[in-house]
């Protein structure tokens, strides 16, 4: 019995061995693997999709590639020498183009480091958003923290643009990470945060990426209707930051004031923002009251002005920046009130929360009601500092 248990003790740490080493039963060799990096989505061109001979809208999935054994030499040619691949492939549905890929390359598609989804606004106007993701959201593979975004151009080309020592999917990727410095650039929407937005059926925006003077650029935003899932139109770099204003939703950007006797330019930069919204009904009717408090200091002074610290000169900073705040917010409120007549701001969750059964009951019509909303703002200024040695 003795020896047994010695037996039974000497066995044990050999099986839990065993058992740990088929940790890894299912992996695969990377060498193996196509690293998708960002797909890019464009409606096909009119001759491939006469040449299909059916009705059926199809898709050109671009699928960047990473290049993982890239050794660049002197001798490549340009197009060898980029750290990428990408692979063209036209269907109806991602997972058709994606089979049709792997008859071309010996290796497997990967989507465990995809970075973006870039999606052409001509795919949008035919097909919403969430038929364009559907596939993204089931697949197993799919990085919930992948960028989706949109592009008012062609994807395939902006996924083919960039100096040969970068991947256009992680620089497009990187250029939206600069939210706090930059109020002209919104919140980055991951395929999760997309996924909450379609299934409460809320509007909501995605940043817009295109090819200004050969450069990509981020600029303003996709209006995604949240009743419908469908593009309605696009904020533009202005109508954005009076977004963030009411928002609070970034702590870096500028305003920008001209001098009234001279009209110089006077910079006013950024150091944090608070945002209240107070919804209020009565008698029915809804409104909101908006509280937008800007601190920050004055960075640039291309005027000649009296000593800028006097109590005079700095109400008078003061004014021209709160004026201009808000046109701004005024500005963009009629973009999207009147325009596009979407909350794509949020507003929508203050009256959820402090009015849930006003909210159950109008919840299915609330664009349209938010369009017809007053929404009253005020603007605080505070000026932290004026710079060094700035009297002239």
């Amino acid at each position: 019995m003795k020896q047994s248990k010695t037996i039974i003790k000497l066995a044990l740490p050999i099986l839990f061995t065993v058992v740990l080493l088929t940790g890894c039963w299912s992996s695969k060799d990377i060498e193996k693997l196509d690293m998708i990096i960002g797909i890019g989505v464009d409606v096909v061109q009119d001759d491939l999709q006469q040449h299909a001979g059916t009705d059926e809208q199809l898709l050109t999935v671009t699928y960047q590639l990473a290049k993982i054994n890239h050794k660049q030499s002197i001798n490549e040619s340009s197009d060898s020498a980029k750290p990428y691949r990408n692979v063209e492939e036209t269907g109806s549905s991602f997972l058709e183009t994606a089979r049709d890929v792997i008859l071309k390359r010996k290796n497997i598609l990967n989507g465990q480091h995809q970075r973006i989804i870039l999606i052409s606004s001509e795919v949008l106007r035919d097909r919403n958003v969430r038929e364009i993701l559907d596939f993204f959201f089931r697949d197993p593979e799919a990085r919930l923290s992948c960028l989706v975004m949109v592009t008012d151009g062609l994807a395939k080309e902006l996924l083919d643009y960039m100096e040969t020592d970068d991947i256009p999917s992680l620089h497009i990727f990187d250029i939206s990470e600069h939210t706090e410095k930059s109020n002209k650039l919104i919140e980055r929407m991951t395929l999760a945060k997309t996924n909450a937005k379609l299934v409460s059926q809320t509007s909501f925006l995605l940043q817009n990426v295109i090819l200004s003077n050969q450069e990509i650029k981020m600029t303003g935003a996709a209006v995604i209707k949240g009743s419908t899932l469908s593009l309605v139109g696009f904020l533009d770099e202005e109508d954005l930051v009076g977004v963030t204003w009411l928002t609070a939703s970034t702590d870096g950007g500028i305003v920008k004031i001209f001098e009234e006797e001279t009209e110089e330019v006077i910079i006013y930069e950024l150091e944090d923002i608070k945002s209240k919204v107070i919804p209020i009904l009565e008698n029915g009717q809804l409104s909101f009251d908006v509280k937008v408090k800007l601190d920050g200091i004055i960075t640039e002074i291309l005027a000649e002005t009296d000593d800028i610290t006097k109590e005079e000169n700095i109400k008078k900073l003061k004014k021209l920046i709160q004026e201009k705040v808000k046109e701004e917010i005024k500005n963009s409120l009629v973009k999207i009130q009147q325009e596009l007549q979407v909350d794509v701001i949020g507003f929508h969750d203050y009256v959820r929360i402090k009015y849930p059964k006003y909210w159950a009951d109008h919840k299915n019509d609330w664009d349209n009601i938010f369009s017809q909303t007053s929404i009253n703002y005020k603007v605080d200024i505070n000026i932290a500092d004026y710079g060094v040695n700035i009297n002239n």
